[in-house]
This record gives structure tokens, C-alpha cells and sequence, in this order.
């Protein structure tokens, strides 16, 4: 999709773009249209998130669409410096270290994350999740095994060894930033459009900033069924005002 499609009124009816396997362009007519194209992380080499390219939102801005908690878009997510995988939830049992093994007071992955990103503007920065005991451990191991596969990978024991960190950018996706959303049905402030998961705000939930799982994901489904409904019932009546007219 490239643009959407509104009437002389300004209401959203449709979408227009281009098939990228037959060059073709196609429209589609609709009596309203929800937005559920992500967020916004293009290129940050955070897993899932290079193919963000906000297009959702840009679309939904060119029909004059509000944003809203745009400043709060600018998180950062904490992983590995050789992987993609941004889980951050194992870092509370983590030290932080620098380069010549010193523990970094202040550093941490809830509260201390600030400090890392001041430390890693001038030198490499470790971390070691050697809190953990042997019960935590196997849990780790069951509750979120992808965390591992990059360390196996690499033949490194993320509990005894020190490995590099960094953080990657991941915009309005942990962030909360989106496309403003003016009453329960998901609508934003253009007639006709509604927007779904990432690509609405979700300030209304947590504020300022998500994390990167449970609450994006009951968002993500919680959303999209009230946005589809509402689409749904908007379309539904403007097809009754249009039939007694």
C-alpha cells in the first residue's frame, strides 16, 4: 500500500499501491480501513524490527491523521553485541562490567540503563548474568530458549562469561509513540480510519514505555479486535446513510 483513499469530505474509504511481484497497481474500496503495520524501527538490526518502515503512519499523517507520544519513541532495547535479540528480562540478574572487569556502578537493564548508554559512548561495555542461581537458571533455559541460541552459537555461558552488550534502537515498537486513538473503538482522528497494535499509541496502557513483550501482545490482540469491530460498524452505517440518501 502507498497512500489511502478519502472522499471529498475528508472520511477514509479505501487503499491504493503497487503489486510488487507484477508491478501492477491495484485499489481497493472499503467503508473504512484499519492500520496495523507495526511500528516504526526501520534498519536498527533489533530482531523483527528492520522491515518497520512506519509507512502505516505516514500514510494515516498524509490524510491528516494525529500522533500522539512521539516522545516517547525513542527507546532503546539491551542485548548482545554480536545478535539481534533484544530480550532484556534476564538482564536483572546481570552485572555490568567494563573493559578491564570492574563492575560499572549504577548499571543495570530496569533502572541503570542510562549508564550503560554513557559508558558505551566510550568503551565497550560487558555483562555477565552471574546473580542468577542454578534454579533460575533452568528456568531461563525453558522460559525463553531464543535467548540462548546466539551464546550456544558462539560457545559462551552467559552465566560465567562476560560478553559484550549493546543497545539497538526500537523506536515506536518498545516505545509507545503512535497514531492518536480518540475513543474504545480504536479511532483516530480521521473519519473512517482506524489503527491497531504498534502502529496506535499505547500510552492509554503503560505510558511512556512498553517493554517488548506481554504488554504489546495483549495490545496487539486487544486492538485489533476493537479496531475491527469499529471499522466494521463505520462501514456498516455509512452504507445505511448512503442507501437512504
Amino acid at each position: 500500500a502507498l497512500e489511502l483513499l478519502v472522499d471529498a469530505q475528508g472520511t477514509v474509504g479505501g487503499a491504493t499501491g503497487v503489486n510488487r511481484q507484477t508491478g501492477e497497481t491495484w485499489v481497493v474500496r472499503a467503508g473504512a480501513v484499519v492500520i496495523a503495520t507495526g511500528g516504526c524501527a526501520f534498519l536498527s538490526k533489533a530482531l523483527g524490527c528492520n522491515v518497520l518502515t512506519g509507512d502505516g503512519q505516514l500514510m494515516a499523517a498524509e490524510v491528516g491523521a494525529a500522533m500522539s507520544g512521539m516522545e516517547f519513541s525513542n527507546a532503546y532495547g539491551l542485548g548482545p553485541a554480536f545478535s539481534s535479540v533484544t530480550k532484556s528480562l534476564f538482564y536483572n540478574w546481570a552485572t555490568f562490567y567494563d573493559r578491564d572487569g570492574q563492575a560499572i556502578e549504577g548499571a543495570g537493564s530496569s533502572r541503570g540503563r542510562s549508564v550503560i548508554a554513557q559508558n558505551l559512548q566510550t568503551q565497550p561495555v560487558f555483562a555477565c548474568i552471574d546473580r542468577a542461581d542454578a534454579q533460575i537458571r533452568a528456568w531461563m533455559r525453558t522460559a525463553q530458549p531464543n535467548f540462548f541460541v546466539s551464546f550456544d552459537r558462539q560457545g559462551i555461558d552467559p552465566f560465567t562469561q562476560h560478553f559484550p552488550v549493546t543497545l539497538r534502537l526500537e523506536g515506536t515498537v518498545r516505545g509507545t509513540g503512535g497514531l492518536n486513538l480518540v475513543d474504545p473503538t480504536c479511532a483516530t482522528s480521521v473519519a473512517g480510519l482506524y489503527a491497531a497494535g504498534d502502529a496506535a499509541t499505547r500510552e492509554l496502557i503503560c505510558g511512556g514505555f512498553t517493554g517488548g513483550g506481554s504488554h504489546n501482545a495483549a495490545w496487539a490482540l486487544s486492538s485489533g479486535f476493537w479496531a475491527g469491530a469499529g471499522a466494521a460498524a463505520f462501514g456498516k452505517d455509512a452504507r445505511s446513510r448512503a442507501s437512504r440518501t
